[in-house]
């Protein structure tokens, strides 16, 4: 557990992921705690923010307020547990909080993932793996309801304490970040990480969602603010916030070009130019992220008239040039 500030902590919890690890944020005010993202729903996560709270002399039975940056398992797993042990209200953004409803309500549309999936190139093993591992995902959480909605650029104040909701879409329709302007404080969520970029995702759901635009748009806008220590979800706490902003656009402007090269080849479905991209041999669940990323840039060049998409019998194929 690290200190940032008088009352605000940071608590390092375990995940059985490849990751390993997430970070959330405990901040105390008027006898209470809120905390900023929970973990993942495991014994050891709660034994571990059990203890962390009671290095600081308070336990789950004080946390009043739960900040959910958005509806990934490892950021709300617990929810639900804290909620019912302790009576905290919940908050998130409206469009994730709607998604996370619709999860634990096992709305999961099989026949759309599969057709999403199927055009776009990937196998049927690996669809069929995507499918329960999604299912997996959904039971994971422990059900919940959010209480409260935030909205863009609304502030909270907790105690002698004011940070600002900031929208993130890109990594989910929904995500927001927190900052504490008056401290210069930055939690950035899974938005801006230190070392690698988060998955950006199509919505199957919601189809006229642009999330490499939307990430990029969204990283834009908070670039220049007056940060002086950015504390991501995973990673490293670091300073340059502008510097990470500057490498991970330059990083996707990099693959942007590496994709277009794939499809300019030959054309190619999302999953073939995945396997250009990030090779032939990942695993199944890193197969469907490649082409949720790939798929994420391929809309873009359309939408740039570089790239046009192509209908065949099975699959949605992608070639250079516009119509």
């Amino acid at each position: 557990m690290e200190k940032i500030f008088e009352n605000f902590y940071m608590i390092t919890l375990p995940m059985p992921f490849r990751l390993k690890h997430v970070h959330v944020f405990a901040l105390v005010h008027d006898g209470g705690v809120a905390l900023f993202d929970t973990g993942v729903n495991s014994p050891e996560t709660f034994l571990k923010l059990e203890s962390s709270l009671k290095q600081i002399g308070r336990t789950i039975h004080d946390i009043d307020q739960v900040y959910v940056s958005h509806f990934h398992t490892d950021h709300c797993g617990i929810a639900g547990r804290i909620k019912e042990l302790s009576g905290a209200v919940i908050y998130m953004s409206p469009v994730d909080a709607a998604r996370i409803l619709s999860d634990q309500q096992g709305d999961l549309n099989v026949k759309l993932l599969r057709t999403f999936y199927r055009l776009h190139g990937l196998t049927e093993r690996s669809i069929e793996s995507l499918v329960r591992l999604l299912k997996f995902f959904q039971k994971a959480t422990i059900p919940f309801e959010a209480d409260q909605y935030l909205e863009a650029h609304e502030y909270q104040t907790l105690g002698d304490k004011k940070f600002e909701i900031l929208p993130a879409p890109g990594h989910t329709r929904g995500q927001v970040c927190f900052f504490f302007r008056n401290e210069g404080i930055l939690l950035s969520c899974d938005h801006v990480l230190p070392q690698i970029t988060p998955n950006l995702s199509p919505d199957p759901y919601h189809p006229g969602f642009r999330p490499l635009q939307s990430f990029i748009e969204s990283l834009q806008e908070m670039e220049n603010l007056p940060v002086s220590r950015v504390y991501p979800a995973h990673g490293d706490p670091f300073a340059d916030l502008k510097g990470r902003v500057e490498e991970i656009i330059a990083h996707h402007r990099e693959r942007r070009g590496l994709i277009l090269d794939s499809v300019t080849a030959a054309p190619k479905t999302a999953y073939r130019v995945s396997q250009d991209i990030f090779g032939e041999a990942l695993p199944e669940f890193d197969q469907f992220l490649a082409v949720n990323e790939t798929y994420s840039h391929l809309l873009e060049l359309q939408e740039e008239g570089l790239v046009r998409e192509e209908q065949t019998e099975h699959h949605l194929l992608y070639r250079a040039g516009s119509l």
